[in-house]
């Protein structure tokens, strides 16, 4: 009879703990110390717009997860009391039948929230660009496209994918743009955005762009795939001392990245310093953002973190002006 009580004690300890106190939200690693420029004006429309459901729902949320702390206290406390006094056990049932209720409208509360913070983000991503919708699954094949890219060329065991924009840039080129988790066999690969966009002219050639944290790893730069990459020093040297490109066409790379998208990308990473890759492959440019989940809610204090939501403002925003300047410069390239 002990053994079985112990079991139950640790059994809901887990479940407080797995449910309760450690829900999954992550907190954001990169702050921002600048604002982006026009976030201010996008920012102040969406707090105009009106939440008092998901904020409510919010509230129970809370209301669940302090009520199931309490009972979980009480039926511990209950539990070794009746136990130590040679009591009923049975009266440790009454806050153990309240802590199960808890969780259980906890996560159905929580679900309800998930819904609902999909249609808050989804109105956020459209002040940016009405032609870009968000959704929370993954786009067709987009472990394709990622593989395609070549960041780091791993063979991947899992790619798990959540928050995904999808829609189309002001000149009517395809976007899709997503949270990842990438992993293989023995390591984690790669945890943060994701995006790729499909322009309507093909570049024979291969470049990747890196930002300069990231040469410490030799498969960032070059790829165990990529022999053939040459690193390609560019006419400015303020954007060598932060980003590296390397190619395996000079002259396509350097008619590709002209002065004003160098330019751009440096004053990118010195404005925010976000880690980040841009390849030029194909008719497509990927990239990807080290940073953690951009659409995080959070329980305690304001619903919507500003710092996430501005950080969210400047990557969506830098990677549309980075194609509308490459569509620019492709306009007049030869393949």
């Amino acid at each position: 009879m002990l053994v079985l009580e112990i079991l139950v004690v640790l059994m809901v300890g887990f479940l407080v703990y797995k449910f309760i106190l450690m829900p999954k939200y992550s907190t954001k690693k990169v702050n921002l110390s600048i604002t982006p420029d026009g976030f201010d004006e996008v920012f102040a429309k969406f707090n105009s717009l009106e939440f008092s459901e998901i904020k409510s729902t919010k509230k129970k949320m809370i209301f669940f997860i302090v009520i199931s702390i309490l009972s979980s206290l009480a039926f511990l406390i209950v539990f070794i009391f009746t136990y130590l006094r040679s009591y009923n056990l049975s009266y440790s049932l009454i806050p153990l039948i309240v802590l199960a209720i808890s969780i259980v409208l906890f996560l159905l509360t929580y679900k309800k929230f998930k819904l609902q913070y999909i249609n808050v983000i989804r109105k956020f991503i459209q002040l940016i660009n009405p032609n870009l919708d968000y959704n929370n699954t993954s786009f067709t094949g987009e472990q394709d496209y990622y593989q395609t890219a070549c960041f780091d060329n791993l063979q991947l065991s899992t790619f798990n994918v959540k928050d995904s924009i999808s829609g189309s840039t002001k000149d009517k080129y395809k976007f899709y743009a997503s949270n990842i988790s990438a992993t293989t066999t023995t390591q984690n690969v790669f945890e943060g955005l994701f995006s790729t966009v499909i322009l309507d002219k093909n570049v024979a050639s291969y470049t990747k762009i890196n930002t300069e944290n990231l040469e410490y790893i030799t498969t960032y730069g070059l790829g165990a795939t990529n022999s053939q990459l040459k690193y390609i020093e560019m006419d400015n040297e303020d954007f060598n001392k932060v980003l590296h490109v390397y190619s395996n066409n000079r002259l396509n790379s350097t008619e590709i990245l002209t002065s004003d998208i160098l330019e751009y990308l440096c004053e990118f990473y010195n404005k925010y310093h976000v880690n980040f890759q841009v390849v030029f492959s194909g008719n497509c440019v990927y990239s990807r953002f080290f940073v953690t989940q951009l659409f995080v809610p959070t329980l305690v204090g304001n619903l919507f973190d500003k710092n996430n939501f501005a950080l969210c403002y400047a990557i969506i925003t830098f990677i549309l002006e980075i194609i509308e300047k490459l569509s620019n410069n492709m306009s007049y390239y030869e393949e």
